[in-house]
């Protein structure tokens, strides 16, 4: 792990999960030089592979720069380039900067190493990030942030990596009056009188390994002293209608598609549909996408059955109630799925391995809990997820898959065919040797 464990442990028994104290804590990350170069290995896979998918945003001082987002995306790192180095390279003056999103959905290597990071943020049984987080990396080389002193509406948890230092300036009051702020969209209200407020502020000086937490809606900037990348965490609060209406959508039969811009009846009757009950039969649901490795081509999804007539058998809601049951299995997977992936976005596919490993060589586990097993839903065997996908094993009850689950937390390497040997004897060879397969191309089992 690339950051002091003792001393991390300490700040989130102290300050997780509300983090509403600004801490510094300097050296922090022990080997900063690590964690960078997993993230320019992050944006060299991006920028080679899917760089239309790279959640990538250049500025410069005081709006968003177009041209530098389009020329960054369609400028691939080269081999050992640093993120610093491609930004000189890529931006018109030393002004202009980056921020990508989810960076570590890009590098098998940097995901574990912040799901380890994230994972002492969690305390099981009493909270946890339903929502998941956000993995993000800010590059600049020199003056103030783009969008002037502005607060966020979450926590920033900063891990600087340098190689130059960054200051951070703090405002735990309400440093401006109303003639001064401008409100913003993405970050609420801003202000670009920065000079007049810094004897106000309380200022921090982040080195290398340096970290910085600063709480929700505290309003903060940064002035860049040369170049330099940080590592950052945002950890999203509960969207509790977001995840409770997308488990109801997945767990309801397909409505018919509506147009564009139906009439507001349309889209009532909808909701109605959702809702309407469905007797004791449950409808039956398409089949949880398979697992498919990197680069094959997904097979085409089976066409659904057609849900029974709706009968006052069953009242949305109750106990006994089909759609009260799939709903709350929608839930779990959804849990599962950042629960396997540690609380972050699932791997892209370009970070997956592209080809089964060699014969004989020694793999071992990404991470503990990165496979789970639950029955599925029509009763049918059991759905699999590994690293945030997931995969339909019919015929095999998810009790049969207990000790593979735990065997998640063992240190100790194996071969793709002693993993295939693990997996429940219901399975025939074929379908063992698949699915061992499949774990390795979602990555939930690595190289040694």
């Amino acid at each position: 792990m690339s950051i002091d464990t003792k001393s991390w442990k300490a700040f989130a028994a102290a300050h997780a999960p509300d983090l509403t104290r600004t801490v510094f804590l300097p050296g922090l990350v022990t080997d900063p030089g690590h964690l960078a170069r997993l993230i320019d290995d992050s944006l060299r896979t991006a920028t080679r592979h899917a760089p239309g998918e790279l959640r990538l945003r250049a500025f410069r001082p005081g709006a968003f720069d177009y041209r530098l987002t389009q020329r960054l995306v369609t400028t691939p790192l080269a081999d050992d380039e640093r993120a610093v180095d491609w930004l000189t390279r890529t931006a018109e003056t030393d002004e202009e900067c980056l921020a990508v999103n989810d960076v570590s959905a890009w590098n098998l290597e940097l995901a574990a190493e912040v799901a380890r990071i994230v994972g002492e943020l969690d305390a099981e049984g009493v909270h946890e990030l339903v929502s998941g987080t956000d993995v993000y990396t800010f590059v600049a080389h020199s003056g103030w942030t783009p969008f002037g002193i502005h607060k966020d509406s979450e926590p920033s948890l900063i891990f600087h990596l340098g190689p130059s230092p960054k200051e951070v300036f703090v405002w735990h009051d309400q440093p401006f009056d109303a003639s001064g702020i401008t409100p913003n969209p993405s970050f609420g209200r801003i202000t670009f009188d920065i000079e007049e407020h810094l004897g106000t502020a309380e200022r921090y000086l982040l080195r290398p390994g340096d970290f910085l937490c600063i709480p929700q809606d505290t309003y903060h900037v940064f002035r860049n002293l040369g170049p330099s990348a940080f590592l950052g965490l945002t950890l999203y609060p509960a969207k509790t209608r977001t995840l409770i209406t997308e488990a109801l959508w997945r767990a309801s039969p397909p409505p018919a598609p509506l147009p564009p811009y139906p009439p507001a009846h349309a889209l009532l009757a909808t909701a109605e549909s959702l809702l309407t009950p469905r007797g004791h039969a449950p409808a039956t649901l398409p089949a949880a996408p398979a697992l498919v490795p990197a680069g094959a081509p997904a097979a085409p999804a089976p066409a659904p059955t057609p849900a029974p007539a709706p009968t006052p058998a069953s009242v949305p809601g109750s106990a006994g109630s089909p759609l009260l049951a799939r709903v709350a299995h929608e839930l779990t997977l959804t849990q599962l799925r950042l629960r396997t992936t540690g609380h972050l976005g699932r791997p892209h596919r370009a970070a997956l391995p592209r080809t089964a490993p060699a014969r004989g060589s020694l793999l071992r586990w990404a991470r503990p809990g990165v496979l789970a097993a639950v029955p599925h839903p029509d009763g049918i065997g059991s759905i699999l997820v590994a690293r945030g996908r997931t995969l339909t094993v019919p015929g095999v009850e998810a009790e049969a898959f207990a000790r593979l689950t735990e065997a998640t937390t063992s240190t100790a390497p194996f071969t793709l065919d002693r993993l295939a040997a693990a997996l429940p004897s219901a399975l025939d060879a074929a379908e063992r040797d698949r699915i061992a397969r499949t774990l390795h191309t979602t990555g939930a089992v690595i190289a040694r």
